[in-house]
């Protein structure tokens, strides 16, 4: 029987920093007996916006697993009179922490990414993953992601379209492995280690970005209950692009919903105010856990 594990070469492996993608990366590399084959690399993007728990995860599994792991980041360099998308190579030193991809972004595109127009995905995730591909000379790749066999409607998603240039297929080992979240929990429950954020039922609430726009209002404002210094950079990106049809204001990441210097106020006001709204989150995979 085929072992979904043994992964073909060449392929980038897109590891989010999560339990999800954590335990994938493992099983790879038990299916090669702890190495990678040399056209099989793993790729970290981050954005400067993740929580210092999952970049001293990312660094835990590198060290603790003998694995390399790249670490990269969205940056400009001027092209002329516009400028330039491109990423570099970071370490766990190196890294930003204060969103200093995610502002960059920003401010070139003049805009702030919303919900039908992930923008950030595609900066700071994809196109930095893409140029490393080429940079390193994996041609004709696959990419592969961590989704799990219980979310059939994101496998089927990321099956439809290649995404990265140069990416022949997108695969979901743990999907074909008939993988779910009760396995996850019970692999990082029973490991030496862990990523040091609260699971609830399997999920990383604090995870990816902090308090990304794409994350449910009760999730951000329970997370600003408790770290209401999380809230600052988001309120402060949300001055960065003055808003076309409100002089006096900035553009915000989701016209459904409050600001989020409005999301603070209300959240110190009244504590749960938002915890009977809908909790459905909208991520897209770039981003899984």
């Amino acid at each position: 029987m085929h072992n979904p594990y043994k992964i073909d070469g060449p392929a980038i492996i897109s590891f989010s920093g999560g339990r999800t993608s954590g335990f994938m990366l493992k099983q790879i590399l038990d299916a090669y007996n702890g190495e990678l084959p040399a056209d099989i690399k793993v790729a970290f993007a981050n954005t400067g916006k993740e929580m210092p728990e999952t970049l001293d995860f990312v660094q835990r599994c590198s060290d603790e697993w003998n694995v390399p792991i790249f670490w990269l980041e969205y940056k400009t360099e001027p092209n002329g009179d516009k400028l330039r998308h491109t990423y570099r190579i970071v370490d766990f030193n190196s890294a930003s922490r204060n969103g200093e991809p995610f502002e960059m972004m920003i401010l070139a595109r003049k805009s702030l990414p919303f919900p039908v127009a992930r923008m950030c995905t595609q900066d700071l995730k994809v196109r930095p993953i893409e140029k490393f591909c080429k940079d390193v000379g994996l041609i004709d790749f696959y990419n592969v992601v961590g989704l799990r066999a219980d979310e059939p409607r994101r496998v089927a998603s990321l099956r439809k379209s290649p995404e990265l240039k140069g990416c022949i297929s997108r695969e979901a080992p743990l999907a074909d492995a008939n993988i779910a979240v009760q396995d996850i929990s019970d692999f990082w429950n029973s490991n030496s280690f862990d990523l040091e954020l609260e699971n609830v039922n399997g999920s990383t609430p604090m995870g990816n970005c902090d308090l990304c726009f794409l994350k449910n209002l009760p999730k951000i404002s329970g997370i600003i209950r408790d770290h209401p210094e999380l809230a600052d950079w988001w309120i402060h990106a949300e001055t960065l692009v003055p808003h076309k049809n409100k002089p006096s204001g900035g553009m915000t990441f989701r016209t459904d919903r409050p600001s989020y210097a409005e999301i603070l106020r209300i959240t110190k006001a009244q504590g749960d105010f938002f915890a009977d709204m809908p909790d459905n989150d909208t991520i897209p995979c770039m981003c899984t856990d």
